[in-house]
């Protein structure tokens, strides 16, 4: 008899060990975590594409789109992913990378977790490129090898801007905008609007300002009404303004960037630095230093919580002294952009 229920028991241990190796992949798989720019979503991803991820909880299903989505924790990624993406998020691109490099995504059995190890390895040497601490070659490179092998990936729209950004640091403007374009082919509008900026930024930079206001045109239609593209409208307007003062309309660009400013809610320090960049731009559009100077000098000594304005502020302000002829402020400037933004491609300019 007792040798009857050992061989029960036998029986029922493979049984189960079969049952297990037949079960699908996705049975196997814990809790993911979504994060997005509004709330958070827990449960299965159980697919990813480049305008966004299907996920399963309860057995509902639902998609989240591409545009809607800061970050993904999955179940079984390394724990120092989050510390490597807080990092990302505070500019502290080396601390990254040095924690990037004490892993290994050959022991990192998830498909989507692997994609996510390539995704912060490629941006991580994007972002250093961009501030002059890396090679920027090898990160167009990086870049490149992520979108040809992870093609299935919600990343994809951000990487191939992040490429644009690098071929545009490097000088190649041509490179750059094709890969903008790239993202007006996402049948999303956001994305579309988000093509729209970055090639009107590009037209700006490169002194085409009557092909900027088109592109900002665009872009702010397409955004209106897309309660995720809020922070791209107003960009988009900002850009216009400064767009309008570097076609001679200086008058009707300054006044437009102004009201933006008044109507801002006052606890909107980042917008607010965002409007005196920009009337500090429109102004030296126009050939008014000493008002640009102004402008820039309000994002300083008012908003230097916002660090990627206040960076671009700093780097203004240096060269405005310069050309005003007070070399110790501009020296000052540069070393306060130098140290307490090391890493920001203001720095890196």
């Amino acid at each position: 008899m007792n040798q009857f229920r050992c061989l029960l028991n036998l029986a029922c241990v493979a049984w189960l060990a079969i049952l297990f190796i037949c079960l699908p992949a996705q049975a196997q798989t814990g809790i993911d975590r979504v994060q997005r720019r509004n709330g958070s979503d827990s449960g299965q991803v159980t697919e990813t594409t480049p305008l966004g991820v299907t996920i399963s909880k309860s057995g509902v299903t639902s998609q989240i789109p591409a545009e809607e989505i800061r970050s993904i924790t999955f179940d079984g990624e390394p724990p120092q992913f989050n510390s490597i993406r807080r990092a990302l998020n505070r500019s502290r691109f080396d601390s990254a990378q040095e924690a990037l490099g004490n892993l290994d995504p050959t022991e990192m059995d998830r498909p989507e977790v692997r994609q996510e190890f390539e995704f912060l390895s490629a941006t991580v040497q994007g972002d250093l490129a961009l501030a002059g601490k890396g090679d920027m070659k090898e990160a167009i490179a990086a870049a490149g090898g992520f979108l040809s092998t992870n093609r299935t990936s919600y990343h994809v729209p951000e990487v191939i801007e992040l490429q644009g950004n690098l071929y545009l640091a490097a000088g190649d403007a041509a490179s750059a905008r094709k890969k903008y374009e790239t993202l007006a082919k996402a049948p999303a509008a956001y994305y579309k609007a988000r093509s729209a900026l970055l090639v009107g930024q590009l037209l700006q930079r490169e002194g085409i300002p009557n092909g900027a206001i088109e592109q900002f045109d665009a872009a702010i239609k397409l955004a209106s009404g897309n309660t995720g593209a809020e922070e791209m409208l107003t960009t988009a307007k900002l850009q216009r303004a400064v767009s309008m003062s570097a076609a001679g309309k200086s008058e009707e660009g300054i006044e437009a960037i102004k009201l933006m400013i008044v109507a801002a809610p006052s606890d909107e320090e980042q917008l607010l630095a965002q409007g005196y960049n920009a009337l500090g731009d429109s102004y030296l559009a126009a050939g008014n230093l000493k008002s640009a100077r102004n402008a820039y000098l309000h994002v300083d000594l008012l908003f230097a919580t916002a660090p990627d304005e206040h960076a671009e502020a700093l780097y203004k302000l240096a060269r405005i002294w310069e050309d005003l002829k007070q070399p110790t402020r501009a020296k000052d400037a540069q070393q306060r952009l130098s140290e307490q933004y090391p890493l920001s491609p203001w720095s890196g300019r």
